[in-house]
């Protein structure tokens, strides 16, 4: 059981070293930054730091404490989003967090805290179909959510080129994040990618890596021309196959839904390397319960099929600061594919960790350590 609790500990910082694989209609106003101020070693000494509830977990480490109905909101595309912010009159640099398929801004719980608690200025937000966000039928893609950390990350955290983001993803959020650093530089400072997925081998072409059965027959492999546009004013006319393809691909996308849905916990253990506490897994069947989550999952599902650009031309486009922290227990992203992105970006500081796919829920002292250590290094 966690126990509530409005301090924290500091993590540590350490020395900066690189090293070698082994094997848009938001504001947000913000204080004038002040001139630096010394980083506290004891709890309390930052007595002007926002931060949202707090906790503490069974080994008294220090997160966000879980809260039903949500944190801040922005709107985006006429949509309410939700986004949680800590540190906001800190001096430090902006990090911006994006999660993964399923996750939501919650699943930063750990990392919020800890880097507010160093001075940085964090934000997490829950991409559209996600978390306490609308579940809404719309062109979910890779574009579709790399717009929206662009536009996040500029009007709510309020990057500018005089005043850069570090922007970190988990997963698929880490193609969000690449895309919103390749394709908004002037905003980023840093990308951090945290168990990527995407397929960066040579001659790969845009969507899933591996599409199973499942999302075959919710059209992942029609490609971009052929998966239709759900809020489109104007659909054309459906031929007797499409209708009968769509109401297919629904029927499996509401079945695998369902089935995920009981699974939850059994999911997250086969993907972690330590205990999966049921705050997490509570946060995450939340999402599940908003009635236009059936409809949403059968979006998410055609994501891949809608994407037109593939991980690997993302990042030979980006050129800024890169960090691979990377946890080395992931059945889904293996080390190997590290090393594929270190073949394509030998620069690039890999931070590897024990820890399965959600390093940064997993490892939270070591990831938010590691994270915040890279992230100071960099230059403005």
């Amino acid at each position: 059981m966690a126990t509530a609790s409005p301090l924290a500990s500091t993590l540590p910082s350490g020395a900066h070293r690189h090293s070698k694989l082994r094997g848009a209609s938001a504001s947000k106003t913000r204080a004038p930054r002040s001139a630096p101020r010394a980083r506290a070693a004891v709890e309390g000494a930052r007595p002007s730091l926002s931060m949202p509830p707090l906790e503490r977990d069974d080994n008294g480490v220090e997160r966000l404490a879980l809260q039903t109905d949500g944190w801040s909101f922005w709107e985006w595309r006429g949509h309410r989003c939700n986004y949680i912010s800590a540190g906001e009159t800190n001096d430090g640099p902006i990090v911006v967090l994006v999660h993964g398929f399923g996750a939501h801004s919650y699943h930063w719980r750990y990392t919020v805290p800890a880097l507010a608690r160093r001075g940085f200025r964090v934000y997490a937000l829950c991409m559209l179909g996600y978390g306490w966000s609308p579940k809404v039928e719309e062109p979910y893609s890779m574009e579709f959510w790399g717009q929206q950390v662009i536009d996040f990350t500029r009007d709510v955290a309020g990057a500018s080129p005089s005043d850069k983001a570090v922007v970190a993803g988990n997963s698929i959020g880490a193609l969000a994040a690449l895309y919103a650093a390749s394709t908004a530089p002037e905003q980023c400072r840093g990308l951090c990618l945290v168990n990527s997925a995407g397929n960066f081998e040579e001659g790969a072409k845009p969507g899933p890596e591996k599409p199973t059965l499942a999302q075959k027959a919710v059209g992942q492999t029609k490609g971009p021309d052929g998966i239709r546009d759900p809020t489109d004013p104007n659909p054309r006319p459906y031929t007797a196959l499409e209708r009968a393809q769509e109401a297919i691909g629904r029927v499996v996308a509401t079945g695998i839904f369902y089935f995920t849905k009981v699974r939850i916990k059994t999911i997250l253990e086969q993907v972690y390397e330590y205990r999966v506490d049921e705050e997490l897994v509570r946060s995450i069947a939340l999402a599940a319960e908003d009635p236009g989550a059936i409809g949403t999952f059968y979006q998410l599902s055609l994501a891949g099929g809608r994407t037109r650009v593939t991980a690997g031309e993302l990042l030979e486009k980006f050129d800024g600061p890169l960090m691979l922290l990377w946890g080395e227990k992931d059945p889904w992203m293996t080390p190997s594919k590290a090393a594929r992105i270190l073949e394509i970006k030998p620069e690039a500081y890999y931070a590897p960790v024990v820890a399965g796919h959600c390093p940064h829920d997993d490892a939270p002292v070591e990831c938010s350590a590691k994270l915040a250590d890279w992230a100071e290094a960099l230059p403005a």
